[in-house]
């Protein structure tokens, strides 16, 4: 089983001292108080350049959900050398878009690509990048954590959309995603569809010969990751109901139950059971297998 990547600690820990600058926190350790509240997410850039913050705004209405009302700009300013522009959303949160004219270090956006569903089967690869644009959202004032997700999405996407950006690094999902992939999936307001934004998939193969896919982000959700087994015939099917299953997990709003079941149809019953996860053995997952 591959390992999931995410954001590696020397990494995250230089985005939360900037982080803490954008909401006018001194100290590292407020900044790290906050991490959970924190929405990150970084868009690829090609040239050191971030967009006009009235482009995002008005890329921002063509994803926003019936939920997300509008995007408004604050202004601009520049923290230690740092680029930033801010906004108000409506109906509440504040979002940071702050410029890094330099590509993201030790390859860790693109170690990252290989969990991406658009990269599954397709042989995408990131190409250059020579800036990043650090995106966060914070004290979103949404009713549900799927709700707030949805609001990353759509102004990720607006940043992603606005910049021509080569990619979209989402630590927390577990992958960097083609930039065509994300705005085309993100103009889906379904969570069917943006859940595959929201976590990467690493594939392996189990010893007696059968496919093993596992989710790499839905701790965001307060969510066990999942870990579906099927047969190496049910091919990309075995995709489509292994996102169907992570949506629907995500709308249930809890963990399912030990000994419940699932299925592809009314009439299937596919048991529910909590085993450790092949990559971590300190974290549960829940595990499902396809006939």
């Amino acid at each position: 089983m591959q390992e999931p990547f995410r954001i590696k600690p020397s990494w995250l820990f230089l985005a939360l001292l900037i982080i803490g600058f954008l909401v006018g926190t001194t100290k590292i350790q407020a900044a790290q108080e906050k991490e959970k509240a924190i929405n990150l997410a970084f868009v690829l850039l090609p040239r050191p350049r971030l967009p006009k913050a009235g482009d995002i705004a008005r890329a921002f209405d063509h994803f926003a959900t019936t939920k997300e009302q509008s995007l408004l700009p604050k202004g601009s300013s520049e923290k230690k050398d740092v680029e930033i522009l801010e906004f108000e959303l409506r109906p509440g949160g504040s979002a940071f878009v702050a410029l890094m004219p330099m590509p993201v270090p030790k390859g860790e956006a693109e170690d990252a690509v290989r969990f991406s569903l658009s990269a599954v089967g397709t042989g995408w690869k990131l190409p250059k990048h020579s800036a990043h644009a650090i995106v966060t959202l914070r004290d979103a004032n949404t009713t549900s954590m799927v709700d707030t997700l949805s609001l990353f999405t759509s102004l990720l996407a607006a940043v992603t959309e606005a910049s021509q950006a080569v990619g979209v690094y989402w630590g927390e999902a577990g992958a960097t995603h083609d930039p065509r992939f994300f705005l085309s999936t993100a103009q889906d307001h379904d969570v069917s569809s943006r859940i595959m934004l929201w976590t990467g998939v690493s594939v392996a193969h189990e010893k007696d010969g059968r496919v093993s896919l596992l989710s790499t982000g839905m701790k965001q959700l307060n969510l066990p990751d999942l870990l579906l087994i099927a047969p190496r015939s049910a091919g990309n099917a075995a995709l489509g109901t292994f996102f169907d299953f992570l949506s629907y997990s995500a709308e249930f709003g809890k963990p399912l139950p030990e000994g419940d079941t699932i299925g592809r149809t009314a009439d299937e019953r596919l048991p529910i059971h909590y085993v450790r996860s092949p990559i971590d053995p300190k974290v549960k997952v829940w595990r499902v297998e396809l006939k």
